[in-house]
């Protein structure tokens, strides 16, 4: 696809253009998310015609008009091309996941990551996914583990109510109990502590540690995750080790898995950690 929106194009772009190209570029649902470096802005119609006539699935077409960031890590768009709206609908797994990319933080390239999480909690397991956004953890080990019971805490008021509606979407799915609100806060009101704990919130969730250990039960499974050098993934497990000093646990063994470049030799990272 790259190759062939690069060659539309290469009558109309100079050749200083076609170098500042970019030609990759996300997909959400039937929303294609791509950059315009400032020296193609007087393309970016085109260029988003040009997607959206190059593949039917793709219904809007939208820049990124800004960075990732703010509290619920968000990213500003704006529509080049096609139908005027940021909700769409992502399926993974056969999980059905409403959204819009906009107002809240969801990962397509995080699927098979999340998959992998749900293939490792067995039968009767209670899990509790902490940052869990519009829930996309929570409905998959759901609905590919034998989990007892899911629950999920969300700060972000829109992606707590996306969470709520992907719910209502995915009705086979009887397992799982949302609550709105910080963790530090949600957490205390919870008298049950957990066979398992997953961090999805790399760029902060060592601040959380904690709080995450407090809820997992004596020979329960921590999954951290975390940005990282290739040759400082030690150091994450290292923040681990840290926290369960502070409160008397111990890391009984742990894996490190790499699960996506994220940047010039930066990778996001988890850890698979048992705490005893």
């Amino acid at each position: 696809m790259t190759m062939r929106l690069k060659d539309s194009l290469s009558g109309v772009l100079t050749a200083e253009e076609q170098q500042a190209f970019v030609g990759s570029y996300d997909v959400v649902g039937d929303i294609a998310i791509i950059i315009i470096p400032e020296i193609l802005k007087s393309h970016e119609k085109l260029i988003a015609n040009a997607i959206l006539a190059g593949n039917r699935r793709i219904k809007v077409v939208a820049k990124r008009a800004g960075l990732y960031g703010g509290e619920f890590r968000t990213i500003p768009l704006s529509i080049l091309a096609g139908e005027n709206r940021k909700e769409t609908e992502v399926k993974e797994f056969a999980i059905r996941l409403r959204l819009n990319p906009e107002s809240v933080y969801f990962s397509v390239r995080s699927g098979n990551e999340r998959r992998r999480i749900a293939s490792l909690v067995t039968p009767g397991e209670s899990v509790l996914v902490l940052f869990s956004g519009i829930a996309p953890y929570p409905l998959v080990i759901s609905q590919f583990s034998s989990a007892r019971a899911i629950v999920g805490i969300e700060k972000n008021p829109e992606a707590h109510a996306y969470a709520l509606q992907n719910l209502q979407l995915n009705k086979n799915l009887g397992n799982i109990i949302l609550y709105l609100g910080d963790v530090c806060d949600v957490l205390p009101t919870l008298s049950e502590r957990f066979d398992r704990v997953v961090m999805p919130l790399p760029a902060t969730a060592v601040t959380f540690l904690p709080d995450a250990l407090q809820a997992l039960k004596p020979g329960g499974y921590l999954h951290f995750y975390d940005f990282q050098r290739p040759n400082a993934f030690i150091d994450s497990v290292a923040k681990i080790t840290d926290s369960c000093r502070a409160c008397n646990r111990r890391v009984k063994n742990f894996t490190i898995i790499r699960c996506g470049h994220c940047g010039p030799r930066t990778y996001r990272i988890c850890i698979d950690a048992r705490i005893c």
